[in-house]
């Protein structure tokens, strides 16, 4: 089935990505692409977009993390509840390392899987991976996108976030989903990530109708630099 095929045909379509590759982007853009037009609301690629490929990009490095602390033996019992083992995993890697663990994800079938269909005229998308977060994580996420939801902007949430000692790094990209979605008119319950003892799921729910045109051409308009 094409992807013009299962949009007419109100299907889901689902993506399998062990790595952001490029042709997993222009697969995602595409789709996104076609849903948005058949809906007139092209205006809002870019902003979806983005936080799809945040979405996915997230759930693929949460399953190489997995692995490389599996490889370490170290998954549950230490270095999950260790910022510094986190730190230690980001300064290793390395394009080669990232490589490595993109072959060992496929070895051992670990791939974020992307689902995206329209529902009663609302965009839904699922990205999911196989691994879950540790306390620590959820505790961090769900302070992070307490602490967005009542922020206008990035410099905001900073300014809010002092206290926050996962400000840095990973996590920020949520933010930014947060402000994105705020932009459109929606809420935190349109931007839910869940966790288990299995899987992560971080699930988008847009409406595709005019009053989320319109805030978000407003909320446009607002930030625009005008020219005197």
């Amino acid at each position: 089935m094409t992807i013009d095929e299962a949009i007419n045909q109100n299907k889901p379509i689902i993506i399998k990505a062990y790595s952001v590759s490029e042709s997993i982007e222009h697969y995602i853009k595409l789709v996104l692409t076609k849903i948005l037009q058949k809906h007139n609301c092209d205006v809002l690629l870019i902003p979806l977009y983005t936080a799809v490929k945040e979405l996915v990009v997230n759930a693929v490095k949460a399953n190489q993390k997995f692995i490389y602390f599996e490889g370490k033996k170290s998954y549950e019992s230490v270095f999950f509840d260790s910022e510094k083992a986190l730190q230690l995993f980001r300064l290793e890697m390395t394009r080669s390392v990232a490589k490595y663990l993109d072959t060992l994800a496929r070895k051992n079938n670990l791939y974020a899987l992307t689902t995206i269909s329209v529902i009663d005229k609302n965009l839904c998308i699922d990205v999911e991976n196989p691994t879950p977060m540790s306390e620590t994580e959820r505790d961090a996420v769900a302070k992070k996108l307490t602490i967005a939801q009542h922020c206008e902007d990035i410099t905001d949430y900073f300014i809010q976030a002092q206290e926050d000692d996962y400000k840095e790094g990973a996590g920020l990209g949520l933010v930014l989903i947060t402000m994105m979605l705020k932009g459109m008119g929606l809420t935190q319950s349109n931007f839910i990530i869940d966790s288990d003892y299995e899987k992560t799921i971080a699930s988008v729910i847009v409406p595709l109708t005019q009053a989320t045109l319109q805030e978000y051409q407003k909320r446009i308009s607002e930030t625009t630099p005008k020219i005197a």
